[in-house]
This record gives C-alpha cells, sequence and structure tokens, in this order.
C-alpha cells in the first residue's frame, strides 16, 4: 500500500508538472502567434479568451502529459531498481502498475465528461472572441443563406428565398404542411420571423396568403397580414442555421440533432457521423498512450536507456495523433466509413500496446 501511494504521488506530481508547464508553453506560443489581434483588443478579451481556452489546452495536452509523466515517473524508479525489488518481492508487474492504469482510466473518463459538459461552451465563446470585425463581416459565424429547402419532418417543408441567423428572418418563404401524405395547407409569407416571448416562442408570418386544400378537391385562400404559428411546426432557427458550425462547439445530443436536422433536408451527414464517433472515442487515448509508456519503462535494461525509450515512445504517440487525423479525414469523405474512421486508430495502437506489455510482462 504504501509504495502504491509513493508510485502514484510519483506519477501525479509529474503529470502535473507537464500540464502547467505544456499550458505556459502553448499559451506563449499561442499569444505571440496572435500578437496583433491582441494589440487591437482589451486585456479583458485576451483574458476571457485564454480562460475558455484552458479547457481544450487541457483536452489536447493530457495524453502527451500521461506518456510523459509514466516514463518519467516509473522509468526513473525503474533506473533505481524501485520496480524490479517490488517484483523479486513476488508481485506481478500488472499488479503494481495498477493504480496508475486505474488513474489512466479516471483520466479518460474525466475527458469524457469534459467534452461534454465544458468542451462544448468554452469553445464556442473561444471562437466568438478570437473573431475580429472584419472577419465577422467576410465571413460571419451566423450566415446567411438563399434559395434553400429545409424538410422539418413528414409533415412539414420550407422553402426560403434568403434567411437569416443573425436576426432570424426569413423572406419569400413558402410553408407546406401535410396530413397522411396529401397537401393540407399551404403559407406564402413575404417575411417570416422568430419571436421569442417570455412564455412562448413561434415564427409569425407577415404579409402573405393562407390556403387551405380541402378533401373535396376545393382551396380557400385568406391574406395574411400577421398570424402566429404557435404549436403549427417544430421548426427552430437553430435547426436552419446552427449557431455553433463546428462538432468543437457541440456536445453528443447537439451533434446527434444536428444529423437529424441534415438528414431531413437530404445534406450530407458524413462530417457530423464522424465527429458524433470521435466525440465518444477520443478519450480512450488517454488510456492507450499510458499502457504504451509504462510497457517501455517499467523494467529496467542495460540494453536501451531512458532517453532511447522516450524518443521510440514520442514517436509511437505522434504516429497515433498523425493516424487519428488521417482515420477522422478519411470517415469524412467516404474513404471509411464514420464509426471506422473515428476508431480505427484506437483499435490499431490498442494492439499494439496490449503486444507491449505482454511481451514485457513476460519477460
Amino acid at each position: 500500500m504504501k509504495f502504491s501511494r509513493y508510485l502514484v504521488w510519483n506519477f501525479l506530481k509529474m503529470f502535473l508538472i507537464v500540464i502547467i508547464g505544456a499550458i505556459l508553453v502553448f499559451v506563449m506560443i499561442d499569444f505571440v502567434g496572435n500578437i496583433k489581434t491582441w494589440l487591437a483588443r482589451d486585456m479583458k478579451d485576451v483574458g476571457d479568451y485564454y480562460l475558455c481556452y484552458l479547457p481544450y489546452m487541457i483536452y489536447l495536452i493530457t495524453p502527451v502529459a500521461l506518456f510523459i509523466a509514466v516514463l518519467a515517473s516509473v522509468g526513473n524508479m525503474a533506473r533505481h531498481l524501485e520496480m524490479s525489488a517490488m517484483q523479486s518481492s513476488g508481485q506481478s508487474p500488472l499488479k503494481t502498475l495498477f493504480p496508475i492504469f486505474f488513474f489512466g482510466l479516471l483520466i479518460a473518463m474525466g475527458s469524457y465528461e469534459m467534452s461534454e459538459r465544458w468542451l462544448p461552451d468554452a469553445n464556442h465563446k473561444r471562437l466568438e472572441i478570437m473573431e475580429t470585425n472584419a472577419q465577422k463581416r467576410k465571413n460571419p459565424r451566423i450566415k446567411e443563406k438563399e434559395n434553400f429547402t429545409f424538410i422539418d419532418s413528414e409533415k412539414a417543408s420550407w422553402f426560403f428565398k434568403t434567411y437569416s441567423g443573425r436576426n432570424k428572418i426569413g423572406r419569400d418563404v413558402v410553408l407546406l404542411l401535410r396530413e397522411q401524405g396529401h397537401m393540407s395547407e399551404r403559407y406564402d409569407a413575404k417575411v417570416v420571423r422568430w419571436v421569442e416571448d417570455d412564455s412562448v416562442s413561434y415564427w409569425q408570418f407577415e404579409r402573405g396568403f393562407h390556403r387551405i386544400f380541402h378533401k373535396d378537391g376545393t382551396v380557400s385562400v385568406t391574406d395574411i397580414s400577421k398570424e402566429k404559428m404557435i404549436g403549427r411546426v417544430s421548426t427552430h432557427p437553430d435547426d436552419l442555421i446552427n449557431e455553433r458550425q463546428v462538432s468543437d462547439e457541440m456536445d453528443s445530443k447537439m451533434i446527434k440533432k444536428r444529423i437529424e436536422v441534415l438528414k431531413r433536408s437530404g445534406e450530407d451527414t458524413r462530417v457530423m457521423e464522424t465527429a458524433l464517433h470521435f466525440k465518444r472515442s477520443a478519450h480512450w487515448m488517454n488510456f492507450i498512450v499510458l499502457l504504451i509508456g509504462a510497457a517501455l519503462c517499467h523494467k529496467y535494461t542495460r540494453s536501451g536507456g531512458l532517453s532511447q525509450k522516450f524518443g521510440v515512445g514520442l514517436l509511437l504517440v505522434f504516429s497515433y495523433y498523425i493516424l487519428e487525423r488521417i482515420g477522422l479525414k478519411m470517415g469524412e469523405n467516404g474513404a471509411l466509413t464514420p464509426f471506422l474512421g473515428a476508431w480505427i486508430s484506437h483499435f490499431l495502437f490498442a494492439g499494439v500496446a496490449s503486444i507491449m506489455l505482454y511481451r514485457s510482462f513476460r519477460l
């Protein structure tokens, strides 16, 4: 028990040192790279930006920090024959390293919770702060769309001449409503706006016509000055133009909802499906690189020093990162299925880690 506490404390101390040091370097490099932007902004914006960036930095750095921490702490103990002493007492390497493996699992689960709870809002605010006024004019995050169709469900279809996500107003809009597969109503409006009252939110149709198609084949037409569509359609402005445009700004529920919206509209969903699977797979990288590091350093050998093992481990970890990005791109462009694109790197390196641990524990 005392050795386990000693082992975990050495590992945790090194892990925190690497995390803090990497964050400082990350912030310095990013600040220098964006120095022109920050010179024109208030210091409050700079502080808010890096405060919102902090969770994402931790999320990105954690796998490498885990690898360096296990290599430095366990490798140093192996070099001083402390690990050999535990094995000589009859305790297996797996049991000796179990506290670190358990800590790695906790980090992996914490990484997943972070990506679901804190990262989406923090990334959304960070990306909004980073935009300059020129960028907002040239390529606003909340864009306008022209001449598009949106299929809300089997009962409702929209046609927009123009729609602005900034003020949530559509112009020259047609709404078709169906019942049991047959056209029942049609709304034509010059302006459709999203209205948010204290108790209810709804679409308001202005300056147009409302047609009702009766079962006997007749059609009745009424003029519209202002008509509130409360409870008639389930379409939300975020369905038409999502304020959060990249997966880093969304949790799994948001991505699932976006996939459903894209499917109803007949748009390609591979990018979002790959992002959804990546949300579920990315956190396993923390545990897998920890296993690779432990396999490399838990036993003292005369043939290769700690620096050599560190170089081999870094090569494996960065190869892991590269393969992960390649898999995601292949999943997004259809070369692989979204599931395989998000998981293939983890499957391969989990196999590599298992083989390395098996060989190092046997020898």
